[in-house]
């Protein structure tokens, strides 16, 4: 099996649970996690599993400096990065630079003029469609794990179903995109317990 994962998705929605149950309270405390585990659990597998982990590079704007929130910003995503990435790496998970997290100049505030600088996400759906639709062109009906909730990512899903790939989409039983879920031959849900377990290994 071939997966594809959105990783800031499938991090945020670990954290939502994981802080839900108070096992952690900021969303960088979770610097390992046995994710490997997880999908062969909930994808009820002991067979082999290539997973790319799909993640944005950092863009810092040229012409401009940004402000002091977004450059603290910045730097605890590098920091958090130097022990994430290796625990993916650690597992066999190959971690995909895609994309740019853009510094971006946001809405001006209407009643005191200020322009906030935020970051933005751009290029990691098309790196992971282009990736979908190649396994779905080079190899004999694939079977195809997506973890994502991305509705950009339905046309690439049809194409890929249309050459004879397997879809099957992994979500988090309290997120599911139901237009995603149409598409895809099975959806597979991670349940809070599911998610918990292989934190608590992690940790242990």
């Amino acid at each position: 099996m071939q997966v594809y994962i959105d990783g800031e998705n499938c991090r945020k929605g670990l954290v939502r649970v994981l802080r839900d149950a108070g096992l952690i309270h900021g969303s960088r405390e979770m610097t390992t996690y046995r994710l490997r585990d997880l999908l062969k659990d909930v994808l009820d597998t002991d067979g082999d599993l290539a997973i790319n982990y799909y993640a944005s590079k950092i863009k810092l704007p040229h012409g401009y400096t940004p402000s002091a929130d977004i450059m603290a910003h910045v730097n605890t995503i590098r920091q958090f990065s130097r022990h994430w990435v290796p625990n993916l790496e650690s597992q066999g998970i190959t971690y995909v630079k895609a994309g740019y997290l853009k510094v971006k100049n946001g809405a001006t505030c209407p009643n005191c003029g200020h322009v906030q600088d935020v970051l933005q996400e751009k290029g990691v759906d098309v790196r992971v469609a282009t990736d979908v639709l190649s396994a779905a062109y080079t190899e004999e009906k694939p079977t195809i794990v997506l973890f994502s909730s991305d509705s950009d990512l339905i046309p690439a899903l049809s194409r890929a179903k249309e050459k004879g790939a397997k879809i099957i989409y992994v979500c988090f039983a309290d997120y599911v995109n139901y237009a995603v879920s149409r598409v895809a031959d099975e959806t597979v849900s991670v349940t809070i317990e599911k998610a918990k377990k292989y934190f608590a290994s992690a940790a242990s």
